[in-house]
């Protein structure tokens, strides 16, 4: 049996590849992952194999099984980890939804060429608009969807599929505000900027007149062939990003008060800070062409209601999450090659385990924005360890085996698979990933702009994001507590490397950034130290990544 199963998977990964480059899924510890990775690792399952159980949790799920080497085979495949930040599907009360991930990017909003008269004189002048990366709606909300949230349908038009309409931008909030509370998310109505990005199709966008063509028979219901009703939503066909209906069936509201454009550059814009009116966008079944073009822009109070006022929902990538009341922030790192260790803005401050200084190229994960609280530990553990107590301290005098018992709970009541960072994520995160400033410590040139540390702390922990942030807007990654990443502590190697998760065994794990009583050279981004898996210390807690 041990020999068809290793067969079979061997000839499923030759069939397509033969080498991907050395880091997850380097079971057999060798340098790089192929296929006698995948040999090693069934070995492990049917207990014939002494690898490290870590390098063989492709997955990250906590066990080693099948879908361990599912995982494995999919890695060599497609030649690299799978960025975390990709379409997800939610479901309420029994009914799924889709939100599309719009990746961020720079794009011309308002009357450009393709618009050619058509364009109104409230979508000038075109200007220059920088997004962050987002989640929006695949589709416009449906009945179906708003009933299993609110309990109700407002709709002039009934059928589960058919769009939601009849809704205020009012209705919206409430409406937003109860899907939060099932769902324990922030999904909110998206920005202007972010509707007009996705109606243009993103990163991917072919510049068409409507959302997803230039004919609008092919992607939108309006006047022209709606038969004056609204139809079922994912009817037409998709804009380049795979979104549905951004042109016509119904006008969708967004979150800006409207107002007149700038022509200035703008990065995230949300609008004007006051007004009267709310906009909404898309045009709908009861329109002509003119109005459901991707630039068109209209407005109406946020009381008013209509046969054809729907909305599409947006979420932000950087998620919130809640466990027994308690919510916590987690930051999303997008991917990216970095130098890890000991770089020159360090100087001679960096030690010898620092070194060599080598690329690392890591794919997008999410990371704590804070250090976990002792309020958190305590909504998940029943009990706080901690020798400072408050709520908003940090966590402390937890060792790297209290972090598993307590990252394992969360988990279970969260159904998500919370860990703690790799070294690598960790200083990426740390350096600002791909925003990073060259700064010695996270955030600044300057250690007491960002850190509790010896010279400021007077000798104790402080609530965590009392400094100032990094470039990704997180919180005390240097000072204030040691944070525990998932690594055994080891000597680096010059060479180049992709997701790597450090030796495969050894007899201390990393902790990283300093703490309250060190001094500033051991709260810097590529200062590292290790610790038995078991030690405890009122300045040693943890950080979470997803």
């Amino acid at each position: 049996m041990k020999k068809l199963i290793t067969l079979f998977f061997v000839l499923c990964v030759a069939a397509f590849s033969t080498s991907a480059t050395a880091g997850v899924g380097d079971v057999n510890a060798d340098g790089s992952v192929n296929v006698s990775d995948v040999t090693a690792l069934v070995n492990q399952i049917i207990g014939s194999g002494s690898y490290s159980a870590q390098a063989c949790d492709v997955n990250a799920d906590g066990e080693v099984n099948v879908s361990d080497v599912t995982a494995l085979v999919n890695l060599i495949i497609n030649g690299g980890g799978e960025s975390e930040f990709k379409n997800q599907t939610f479901t309420v009360n029994g009914v799924s939804f889709d939100m599309i991930a719009v990746e961020g990017g720079t794009f011309t909003m308002g009357a450009t060429s393709e618009q050619g008269s058509d364009a109104y004189d409230d979508e000038k002048p075109a200007h220059q608009v920088t997004l962050s990366s987002y989640y929006i709606g695949k589709t416009e909300v449906t009945q179906e969807l708003w009933q299993a949230v609110m309990g109700s349908n407002p709709s002039y038009f009934s059928d589960t599929n058919l769009p939601v309409e009849k809704v205020s931008w009012d209705d919206c909030q409430t409406f937003i505000t109860k899907l939060n509370s099932l769902t324990g998310k922030n999904f909110r109505l998206p920005t202007e900027a972010e509707w007009e990005y996705a109606a243009r199709g993103g990163n991917k966008s072919q510049a068409y007149k409507y959302s997803g063509s230039n004919t609008l028979d092919d992607v939108a219901w309006y006047t022209d062939n709606s038969n004056s009703t609204t139809h079922p939503v994912g009817t037409k066909a998709p804009n380049e990003l795979g979104i549905y209906d951004m042109s016509g069936n119904v006008w969708e509201w967004c979150s800006d008060w409207y107002g007149s454009y700038s022509s200035s550059a703008q990065t995230n814009p949300i609008g004007p800070n006051s007004g009267s009116l709310r906009v909404f966008r898309g045009g709908s079944w009861s329109n002509y062409a003119r109005n459901c073009r991707v630039s068109n822009r209209n407005y109406g109070y946020p009381t008013f209601r209509g046969s054809n006022f729907g909305l599409r929902l947006a979420l932000d990538v950087n998620q919130t999450f809640t466990v027994n009341g308690v919510s916590f922030d987690m930051i999303a790192v997008e991917g990216g090659t970095f130098t890890m260790g000991a770089t020159s803005e360090q100087g001679s401050d960096a030690y010898d385990d620092e070194k060599p200084a080598h690329q690392v190229t890591l794919s997008s994960y999410y990371i704590g924005k804070t250090e976990v609280t002792q309020e958190l530990w305590q909504a998940v553990m029943g009990s706080n360890p901690s020798y400072f107590s408050d709520t908003n301290l940090p966590v402390e005098t937890v060792s790297w085996n209290d972090c598993q018992s307590f990252i394992a709970k969360l988990n279970e009541l969260t159904g998500k698979k919370f860990r703690l960072p790799t070294e690598a994520e960790w200083e990426y995160a740390a350096r600002g990933g791909n925003k990073n400033q060259g700064y010695k410590y996270s955030g600044s040139k300057t250690i007491d702009d960002v850190a509790w540390n010896y010279s400021n702390s007077s000798s104790k922990t402080h609530p965590v994001a009392t400094k100032a942030p990094n470039e990704l807007g997180i919180y005390d990654m240097s000072g204030n507590v040691w944070e525990w990443c998932s690594d055994w502590y080891g000597s680096y190697r010059s060479s180049a490397q992709t997701n790597p998760t450090g030796p495969n065994s050894g007899s201390h794990r990393v902790r990283r950034g300093g703490s309250w009583d060190y001094h500033a050279g051991y709260c810097r981004v590529s200062s590292r130290t290790g610790n038995y898996p078991t030690s405890r210390s009122y300045n040693l807690g943890l950080r979470l990544a997803l």
